[in-house]
């Protein structure tokens, strides 16, 4: 595989992290929301963390225990806080990529099993369309992820760089932008330029 070919697979990979930190944030906001009772949500959110928050308000109504309350929120941040993990180590261990896969793919059948035994809207419509669009892009980054698998961390956070000035470069054209290559040709000019200096400070032996 080419450096090109890989630098693609870099950016699907990339791409499905991104959407995985997105499901984060959301799931994060509407379990906010739910605690406070603000009586709205968003879309872009995990489902089987909110469900453990409504499950957990149930039992805390009908039993007037709010620890029952306290104790589904801590279940719930902590299910968030397993995809969290999985988005800020997935760099390294490109592996967890699969894992999200599996875990929002159980997240999504607990999804169609709430909608086929709850009224049909379209807010569960647009449910069903976001937890598709975020398969989607996990299922790509964990064939990107197949295709990577032989090439190191070191060798896949260089090439990032190199993405990341380019973007920079195109959005700022007079932002200095130096390859690697320039950089050890750069490193092995000064190396030539510091010899001749070094031959003259050694002492001599006449």
């Amino acid at each position: 595989m080419t450096d090109t070919d890989k630098k693609q697979q870099i950016l699907i990979f990339e791409k499905s992290r991104n959407n995985l930190l997105l499901v984060v944030a959301f799931t994060v906001i509407n379990l906010v929301l739910i605690y406070f009772e603000a009586g709205v949500n968003f879309l872009f959110s995990a489902t089987i963390p909110q469900f453990i928050l409504n499950v957990a308000k149930v039992v805390a109504g009908s039993t007037d225990e709010n620890i029952f309350l306290i104790i589904g929120l801590v279940i719930a941040f902590l299910a968030v806080l397993s995809y969290f993990v999985f988005w800020l180590l997935a760099r390294r261990a490109r592996v967890l990529i699969l894992v999200s896969l599996i875990f929002f793919c159980i997240d999504s059948l607990l999804l169609v099993y709430l909608v086929f035994n709850d009224d049909f809207n379209f807010s569960v419509l647009m449910e069903i369309a976001f937890h598709a669009w975020i398969l989607y892009y996990l299922i790509t980054g964990v064939k990107a992820w197949y295709k990577l698998r032989g090439v190191s961390t070191e060798v896949y956070n260089t090439l990032l760089q190199e993405i990341k000035s380019v973007n920079i470069l195109q959005t700022n054209p007079n932002a200095p932008y130096i390859s690697n290559n320039e950089t050890n040709e750069n490193n092995n000019s000064a190396n030539e330029e510091n010899s001749p200096a070094n031959e003259e400070n050694k002492p001599s032996n006449e």
